[in-house]
């Protein structure tokens, strides 16, 4: 769906929730990139800034096998993460969370980023019945958070994963100039939230699937210390030039669109949302390259004129899903064409979130509050 106001300086529209424009036509999300740019500019002093966290955290993990832990999915952040996190000495773990949506180009730039950066990995592989049942939970409740199970599991896991391992760092590959920040109207998840959608819909019992509540992020923030480190908001990262290198000195191979190194979120973003619920997460990302100067508006609205995944590839995907999820391809059809729901319809945390925001605030800056939540309402 395209708004009916576009931003003169990025091409995010009024269709995007909570947007709003300036006299001059610039958006609230560009304002928030700004200030954020302010914070992290691209200067040698930001560059330092960060060599001096990595020294800190080789000091600081110096009794521990790994200095920090690292989520790599097989796309560009994640394995650029990890090569950085090299480049600056130091010895970090990588996690992949196996949710058997993984491409085989996905498979490949994990195993060859490991095996030539000499990195262990730690696969946590997900019980398959269940997440299908999560998943599918999720799309009967006919609401644009589809994404949440995959990213929960992964969230989960990486906290539970450094608290085994004595990791105290968690590197995330988040940059605010290559995707920017989603809208909790278009993408919002938290513990609660999950569990409450599978109450309503759910057929298995959830005995295995790592979920988050809220006391759970206390505990590893307070009592295990686990911070979450942001390498690609310190550094320069234009993604073109990055995906060369990792072409060059990893073997990497490019899967295409953003996130389309998994099946589920590659029919999510590219066929469901723009589908059902008029919502186009391209319009962000491609705004943060924009602005970022790594993309212009002209080619920016060019490339959202056309679909995001093929017809062919939507059918593949399609296929695939109804295989996962165990229903026919008309049960599947009855889902994606059913009305849509709304977020308030289930618990979460998030009203408990904004009634103590300036108190979270505070909290997240002095690194004591989760970025998960933090960043579910927060311009980052």
């Amino acid at each position: 769906m395209t708004g009916s106001r576009v931003c003169t300086r990025c091409v995010c529209d009024d269709s995007i929730p909570g947007i709003s424009f300036d006299e001059n036509g610039v958006c609230s999300l560009c304002k928030n990139y700004d200030l954020i740019e302010q914070e992290f500019p691209l200067s040698e002093a930001t560059q330092q800034k960060f060599q001096q966290i990595a020294d800190n955290i080789k000091k600081n993990q110096r009794n521990s096998k790994y200095d920090c832990l690292i989520g790599v999915s097989g796309g560009t952040d994640s394995i650029y993460t990890l090569y950085i996190a090299r480049k600056y000495g130091l010895n970090p773990l990588a996690l992949h969370v196996d949710d058997g949506c993984d491409t085989e180009v996905s498979i490949h730039n994990v195993q060859s980023a490991i095996n030539i950066l000499n990195v262990d990995l730690f696969t946590v592989k997900i019980d398959a019945k269940e997440l299908a049942d999560l998943e599918l939970s999720f799309f009967k409740a006919s609401i644009p958070d589809v994404e949440t199970p995959p990213d929960m599991a992964i969230t989960a896991s990486l906290y539970k994963c450094a608290a085994q391992f004595g990791i105290k760092y968690i590197f995330v590959g988040n940059s605010f100039r290559t995707e920017g920040k989603m809208p909790p109207g278009w993408s919002y998840g938290d513990g609660k939230y999950l569990k409450s959608i599978h109450a309503c819909f759910g057929r298995t019992s959830l005995k295995t699937f790592p979920n988050l509540m809220l006391i759970d992020y206390l505990y590893y923030f307070i009592f295990k210390r686990v911070k979450i480190i942001k390498p690609l908001y310190y550094l320069p990262y234009v993604k073109k030039d990055v995906k060369q290198l990792l072409e060059k000195e990893l073997g990497w191979i490019d899967y295409g669109a953003s996130h389309h190194e998994s099946v589920y979120t590659r029919f999510v973003q590219g066929y469901l949302l723009p589908k059902k619920f008029g919502i186009d997460k391209r319009k962000i990302h491609y705004s943060a390259l924009v602005r970022s100067n790594q993309m212009t508006r002209e080619e920016a609205l060019i490339k959202l004129k056309s679909p995001a995944c093929s017809d062919d590839m939507v059918k593949e995907d399609i296929h695939y899903l109804c295989n996962k999820f165990g229903i026919s391809l008309e049960e599947f059809e009855e889902i994606i064409n059913s009305e849509p729901g709304s977020q308030s319809e289930f618990d979460s945390y998030y009203p408990l979130v904004c009634k103590l925001q300036s108190v979270i605030e505070i909290a997240y800056r002095l690194h004591l509050f989760p970025t998960k939540i933090y960043g579910s309402y927060n311009r980052e």
